[in-house]
């Protein structure tokens, strides 16, 4: 008799690159966030069936990943990065929270419609898949509906803001978004608007009378999703208390700054200064957009060759205005995995015709160079497992995009108080984020003893990082349905920080900045247990 061969086990090369091929077929929403698969039509199943597909691939995949050593460095850092990934992300699942996931920001609804903005609409065969993908999404749209209905069998209810505006944000949608799609495809444009309207009114006259009236999620809950946001398990105490601490720091700098600008001024004094200076003005979103691609290109410009070399189809972050009912903060959509969709960053207007220059140049570092596009972008060229060069982390991604903002400061690239007071703002921003975030979610008071409340985190996101209350008010709807991610930007960029001192002390008078950042960003993705322990050693 002949002995038969067991099967070469697959490496982590192998089990990457299948993940992203099933996970492209399981979950087509995301496949197109990531670049894959740019003729598909499909839609990602939202039911609970939907979903356990998907949680199953995650299973296998970690099983897998589990039983296999690396055997070089990109399959180390490969199986860091998607394993601690997939953990995260079952734990959402297993935790129920993907059946109350009602999110202006983070939700199918607004998963699904971003895919048309990444769509071409050029020609007869990019309309035809348009249209096909649009004829798909009542079907997306129910079978989300059943996963809330099923988490609302079994007592998983959003809370009640978050669902009321989405279904604003539903009917928004229908009656502008999807009626302003090209005549071709007029009729399946018709039906996925209609499909909008019939979710946004089943949210506002079924669902929410039967909301959550808790706006946190408590502490239990709260860890599953800072596992997940940060790749760690977080002394919430003890970074709750380091919150505070930096933001008071960051109010000392921006009162010597503010002193800068209008002496004898506070805070609320020099913003509106600005806000009212004709030179810090634009009018119409054109302008606005033309505008943060000047900035964007001359970043990019400025910082190539002296702080990194920026491949060649990075050079340029396309600027783009999202449609109305977009969440209020800017976001960054990375470049396809073969770079033919390029990198751009989306700067909604929130209904705005007027438009201030002082607070949005720092957000420009940060989406785009050196903030996300760069990163992102460079990642895409990286020899890395396939699963790690498309992954995103938050904590990683957007402790980098504010450690990016700070690095501008550093390098001196803020051209005036005014700017410098806006990346001020925006730190002070993302501090507060930090304590709102943790006290709204978890019950810790403020020092003053005072509980959280929405108007309370409102207010004091307008007095530390200067934006008008509709944005504010945004901000704080978005914190109460997405738990932790607020907390990624400062904790990260807290991790960046203390990797990078760390690897200052090793290579003493031989270190440099520059050839630090390469390695840093060579490293992909990471969560934050594994991140700093890296970055000191590059």
């Amino acid at each position: 008799m002949t002995a038969t061969r067991a099967p070469t086990a697959p490496t982590i090369t192998e089990i990457s690159s299948r993940y992203i091929d099933e996970l492209a077929a399981a979950d087509p929403v995301r496949a197109v966030r990531l670049g894959l698969d740019r003729d598909s039509t499909a839609l990602t199943d939202y039911s609970p069936a939907g979903v356990e597909r998907i949680a199953e691939l995650y299973r296998r995949t970690a099983g897998d990943l589990r039983a296999t050593e690396p055997v070089d460095e990109p399959e180390r850092l490969g199986k860091l990065f998607l394993l601690d990934a997939i953990e995260g992300l079952l734990g959402i699942i297993e935790a129920g929270e993907t059946e109350r996931q009602v999110s202006v920001l983070s939700a199918p609804t607004s998963s699904v419609r971003v895919v048309f903005d990444l769509m071409p609409r050029e020609t007869g065969d990019d309309l035809a898949r348009l249209g096909l993908r649009l004829a798909n999404v009542p079907a997306a749209l129910a079978g989300y509906r059943q996963s809330l209905e099923a988490g609302l069998a079994v007592g998983h209810a959003a809370p009640r803001p978050s669902v009321l505006a989405v279904a604003d944000q539903c009917a928004t949608w229908a009656e502008g978004y999807f009626a302003s799609f090209p005549s071709a495809v007029d009729g399946p444009a018709r039906e996925a608007g209609a499909a909008y309207a019939a979710l946004g009114s089943w949210l506002r006259t079924t669902y929410a009378p039967a909301a959550s009236d808790e706006l946190g999620c408590g502490e239990d809950r709260y860890r599953v999703w800072g596992r997940f946001m940060l790749g760690t398990d977080l002394d919430l105490d003890d970074t709750y208390a380091w919150g505070w601490d930096e933001l008071a720091r960051i109010e000392a700098e921006k009162a010597a700054v503010c002193e800068q600008i209008v002496p004898g001024s506070g805070y609320e004094e020099a913003r509106d200064h600005l806000n009212a200076d004709p030179d810090q003005l634009l009018h119409g979103a054109d302008a606005y957009r033309d505008w943060l691609q000047e900035i964007s290109d001359g970043a990019t410009a400025r910082l190539n060759g002296w702080q990194f070399d920026i491949p060649e189809p990075l050079l340029r972050c396309e600027i783009g205005i999202p449609p109305e009912g977009s969440a209020a903060a800017a976001y960054y959509t990375p470049p396809s995995e073969d770079l033919s969709q390029p990198g751009r960053t989306w700067f909604p207007t929130v209904g705005k015709t007027v438009f201030t220059k002082w607070d949005q140049v720092t957000i420009a570092y940060h989406e785009a160079v050196p903030g996300h596009h760069l990163q992102l972008g460079m990642t895409r060229l990286l020899p890395l497992t396939r699963a790690h060069k498309l992954g995103f982390h938050s904590a990683h991604g957007e402790g980098w995009a504010l450690y990016a903002e700070r690095l501008m400061d550093e390098l001196g690239l803020f051209a005036s108080p005014a700017e410098r007071l806006g990346f001020l703002s925006s730190q002070a921003f993302r501090a507060v984020r930090v304590v709102i975030d943790i006290g709204l979610h978890t019950g810790r008071p403020l020092p003053d003893g005072r509980a959280w409340t929405p108007a309370l985190a409102s207010e004091l996101l307008q007095r530390h990082g200067g934006y008008p209350k509709p944005f504010t008010d945004s901000e704080v709807l978005r914190y109460i349905s997405w738990p932790a991610q607020a907390t990624t930007y400062k904790l990260g960029e807290r991790a960046w920080l203390a990797g990078r001192e760390a690897a200052q002390r090793a290579g003493g008078a031989d270190f440099d900045l520059k050839r630090w950042h390469a390695a840093a960003l060579a490293l992909g993705a990471l969560g934050l247990r594994d991140l700093e322990s890296e970055l000191a050693r590059c």
